[in-house]
């Protein structure tokens, strides 16, 4: 299989596949943000490199997310909520499955959407009740393909794409948090 399938250069797909099947540390990678609190619910975050097998990756450029609340949620509404941010990632990660083990399996897609919601029940965050989580409790949605695909290779690639979403499987398994406190 030569070209591109879904924005995806399957050679080159092929070929880092291989690579990490020779040497597994090209797998590792560190993510990093930057954010900076500027009052309220309202904050800015930047996230530039990552690191690869040890190595710092320059993107050549930052990448800038807002963060705030709706109003009635005592914020300015001047940028999405972080839950917001959390689904917009999910339905992303997922679309990059869709995209990638498509290009895999040769499945080429003519269009895909998703639409994603959560619930969460803020009693959580705000310590009102000790029963309830302070995070999302179900993320649901639907995904909007257009392909010449078989049903079932749709479906077949549905499944991957979300068994092998890191965000998706970050949410589903419990992800080993360490803060530190620093004074400055």
């Amino acid at each position: 299989m030569n070209g591109k399938i879904n924005g995806i250069d399957v050679n080159t797909l092929n070929s880092t596949i291989e690579a990490v099947k020779q040497n597994p540390v090209l797998a590792k990678c560190t993510f990093s943000t930057h954010t900076v609190w500027k009052k309220g619910f309202q904050n800015q975050t930047e996230i530039s490199s990552f690191v690869q097998a040890g190595e710092t990756v320059n993107r050549g450029k930052t990448f800038k997310l807002g963060g705030d609340h709706p109003e009635v949620l005592l914020g300015q509404n001047t940028a999405p909520a972080a839950v917001e941010t959390l689904i917009a990632a999910t339905s992303a990660c997922i679309a990059g499955g869709w995209a990638t083990f498509g290009a895999a399996m040769g499945v080429q897609l003519d269009s895909l959407k998703i639409d994603l919601e959560g619930d969460i029940d803020l009693q959580g965050f705000m310590g009102t009740n000790n029963k309830v989580k302070p995070g999302l409790n179900k993320i649901r949605g639907k995904i909007f393909v257009k392909s010449h695909a078989s049903d079932k290779q749709l479906q077949e690639l549905k499944e991957m794409a979300e068994k092998m979403s890191p965000v998706v499987n970050s949410l589903k398994v419990p992800v080993q948090t360490e803060l530190v406190h620093v004074k400055n």
